[in-house]
């Protein structure tokens, strides 16, 4: 046999795939179908979250812009706009809390109980709390709840000054209405002072 058949015999030929190219081939095919698969499932799942946030911001945004309106109407102490905001941004069986020690406080259920009792506010020529005064430093959004921070100075009845008060106002809402509102005065203690040195009582 001269040497050339020897090398034909014993080299491989380039025209048949080993069994190890099957493998590495096969591999490699199977590698690139999960990577696609893999990256498939990104893009569904990417695009399945974008969605719910855009639709997280939406409701969000509607939220808010429904306790902006309550808050502008209350501090230009329109009464027509207030009534307005109140009427169509709070549900029906809405609630609203406040510490029982300051003169307006304890539980008001229902919107026309809330209604008449936030319309004493811009109404009265003996305000505890000036509407105009009021600023609100700071809204935090989550789900459907804003945290409001409302700063303010507030007068005890009989007081010639007030004193700086802040509050932090929770609102629940649901179906995209105020559901229940939470008050929670910073200083309850300055105010029941203040209150004490005018002669009054809660």
């Amino acid at each position: 046999m001269s040497s050339k058949d020897h090398r034909a015999d014993h080299e491989p030929r380039m025209d048949v795939p080993s069994e190890e190219g099957h493998g590495t081939l096969g591999r490699r095919s199977f590698n690139v179908a999960g990577m696609a698969l893999t990256a498939a499932s990104l893009m569904t799942l990417s695009a399945a979250a974008q969605a719910q946030q855009r639709e997280e911001r939406t409701r969000v945004s509607r939220n808010r812009a429904t306790l902006e309106r309550y808050y502008s109407a209350l501090q230009n102490k329109n009464a027509d706009a207030l009534r307005s905001a109140v009427e169509e941004g709070f549900a029906p069986d809405a609630v609203l809390r406040i510490s029982d020690s300051l003169p307006y406080g304890g539980t008001h259920a229902g919107r026309d109980v809330i209604l008449t009792m936030l319309m004493g506010f811009v109404t009265t020529t003996t305000p505890i709390i000036r509407p105009e005064q009021i600023k609100i430093e700071r809204m935090v959004e989550e789900g459907d709840s804003i945290v409001a921070k409302a700063v303010f100075p507030w007068l005890a009845p009989g007081a010639r000054e007030p004193i700086p008060m802040s509050a932090f106002e929770w609102f629940v809402f649901r179906n995209g209405r105020i559901s229940e509102m939470v008050v929670s005065y910073w200083d309850t203690a300055a105010c029941l002072a203040a209150m004490k040195a005018a002669g009054s009582k809660p």
